[in-house]
């Protein structure tokens, strides 16, 4: 009876050993076909990590050594520098006080004060009131010419005032060194409009008046200007005769902004 039942367990370990040993080769086989999977994608990555790695070292060496790409940037008309103005404009008053010299009339000596006063709707466009007190003496050559030769000079003209309403246009902003010790900023300007020319006879000339100068900003508040204006009229000498005149006034003095800057 025992040797029946050893034999019948050595068959049944027969049978199944076979089964057995292809379930274990099977299962190990699944395990290190995962085993690989997980490698080849962990290998991938790996070498993206380190080829990027080695892309940035580059990048990074050559942004100190190596200046070829200069010649890509873009052109400087597509670069904006974003930058507050120094003395903005914008809503607000400017008077100003100065002495201003004719420097074409070769018959008379002119010199007077100009008073102006503005208002600046944007940084580039604004309205100003022109004030011009002249005071007039003869040259020598004219006192010549009426002593020596016999020219009457009675009828050349010359003005005595000046009044007129401007619009300003403002394009170019700027800065510049004073002697490499200081950074002034500064706006040129153009203007045109229209006034009247008081001359010596009393006659009251409409006047087309042109204009350009700059003012040269010394804080928030105050600047430095100068001021080319060209006046175009045409009068009556005592005679009676019309002609046609030109004034052309250099003048430089301060400027006052009101009210206290604020930048937007």
């Amino acid at each position: 009876m025992a040797l029946k039942k050893s034999i019948y367990i050595f068959v049944m370990l027969a049978l199944l050993a076979p089964w057995g040993v292809q379930a274990q080769e099977g299962g190990g086989g699944d395990d290190l076909d995962v085993i690989e999977l997980e490698l080849d994608k962990a290998t991938p990555a790996k070498a993206k990590i380190q080829g990027e790695a080695a892309q940035s070292y580059q990048e990074k060496d050559n942004t100190l050594t190596d200046f070829s790409g200069l010649g890509t940037l873009a052109p400087f008309k597509e670069v904006s520098v974003i930058q507050r103005r120094f003395m903005p404009k914008t809503g607000r008053f400017q008077l100003f006080g100065g002495a201003s010299v004719l420097t074409n009339n070769p018959f008379f000596n002119t010199i007077g004060g100009v008073a102006k006063a503005g208002y600046f709707m944007t940084e580039q466009w604004g309205l100003e009131l022109n004030y011009f007190g002249l005071t007039t003496s003869e040259r020598e050559t004219t006192k010549e010419l009426r002593d020596i030769q016999g020219v009457a000079t009675e009828n050349l003209v010359y003005p005595k005032s000046y009044i007129g309403l401007d619009v300003m246009y403002v394009p170019i902003y700027g800065k510049m060194t004073w002697f490499n010790e200081k950074i002034v900023p500064f706006d040129l300007y153009f203007s045109a409009g229209y006034g009247t020319t008081n001359t010596q006879s009393g006659e009251n000339a409409g006047t087309i008046h042109l204009a350009t100068g700059q003012i040269f900003a010394l804080s928030k508040a105050y600047a430095v200007r100068w001021d080319f204006s060209w006046n175009f009229f045409s009068a009556k000498g005592i005679d009676g005769t019309q002609n046609s005149f030109n004034n052309l006034f250099l003048t430089v003095g301060m400027s006052w902004f009101f009210p206290e800057a604020s930048y937007r």
